[in-house]
């Protein structure tokens, strides 16, 4: 019999996958967008939002004093540095990775080193680079609000209700980036590392698109309890993956492999899927709470925000 975690809310229980589905989906999406952002290889784009996220994390959505909101685009004045330690932890990367990935933003010009550790480069925000992403983001996110919402899903009601979709795209585009890494971090402890989790995160979520756009087999297959079953779940090829999440080809057979060789991953019509039996076990049914608690958690704040008066 499937072990449940009996501190889970039942709500959570009845929605976890849903949920998954459609955070995947709009991670996938994001990541796709941030080649404009970051056009290096995935390892640095992944550093890159760590120094952006982290540098901005400590302020306040709201200035108290003038009501101002401050968005992701603040981080230009405001931002603090971010150590290459701090960065290596989260993504469970080796420390030389992260500082030759970080080295390689600076030489481009995308970030400055400092004593206390690496800032985006003041040069970044002179295009309009970071502004169209946030607001494409956001349409994403409200997008995934609005597909949750009409299958019932109560906080994405709840957030739609509140007016989010009038909050600045700067300040949304904070929240998205936060519960992107928080996301990340999930999945590498499941994982072992970024590289693995970014894979079989991609994998899972292309294999189910079609459920994931059919608004009757989404709803059927909502629940912790019930994963999309084989026959419903579509491969897809090495080149395609590679394509999807922007890692050499090389890398993704690699791991890949490994990946099969541990039977989380197996092969199928010339294509990789994640079985459901693999879904089913414990790991990853707290795994994708954890991610649907993050989720709940950045909507929660969201509707927060946009009920929030201020004089």
């Amino acid at each position: 019999m499937l072990a449940t975690d009996p501190s889970a809310p039942p709500s959570r229980k009845l929605s976890t996958r849903l949920v998954a589905r459609q955070v995947s989906e709009l991670l996938l999406a994001r990541s796709r967008r941030g080649l404009a952002l970051v056009p290096q290889e995935r390892l640095a784009g992944f550093v890159f939002e760590v120094v952006l996220g982290g540098s901005i994390a400590h302020h306040p959505y709201r200035d108290s004093a003038t009501g101002r909101w401050i968005g992701v685009e603040d981080a230009q004045a405001l931002g603090r540095p971010v150590n290459a330690t701090a960065i290596a932890h989260s993504m469970r990367l080796p420390h030389t990775t992260v500082r030759r990935r970080a080295a390689e933003l600076v030489e481009v010009g995308m970030l400055v080193r400092g004593d206390a550790g690496f800032s985006v480069a003041p040069g970044f925000f002179d295009s309009d680079v970071l502004a169209r992403l946030a607001v494409e983001d956001k349409a994403e996110l409200l997008h995934v609000l609005q597909r949750l919402a009409e299958t019932g899903y109560a906080p994405a009601i709840a957030t739609l209700g509140a007016g989010v979709a009038a909050l600045p795209a700067g300040v949304v585009e904070r929240l998205i980036l936060a519960f992107s890494l928080r996301a990340l971090e999930t999945l590498t402890e499941l994982y072992g590392d970024v590289t693995a989790g970014t894979i079989v995160a991609a994998i899972t979520a292309i294999n189910v698109r079609g459920v994931t756009r059919d608004p009757r087999l989404s709803q059927l297959y909502s629940s912790e309890d019930t994963p999309p079953p084989d026959e419903l779940r579509e491969p897809v090829s090495l080149r395609a993956l590679s394509r999807a999440i922007d890692l050499p080809f090389e890398t993704v057979r690699r791991r890949v492999a490994a990946l099969v060789s541990e039977e989380v991953v197996a092969w199928k019509d010339g294509g990789v899927f994640v079985p459901a039996q693999v879904l089913r076990n414990d790991r990853h049914l707290a795994n994708n709470r954890r991610i649907t608690l993050h989720f709940d958690q950045m909507l929660a704040t969201l509707a927060a925000l946009a009920t929030e008066p201020h004089g």
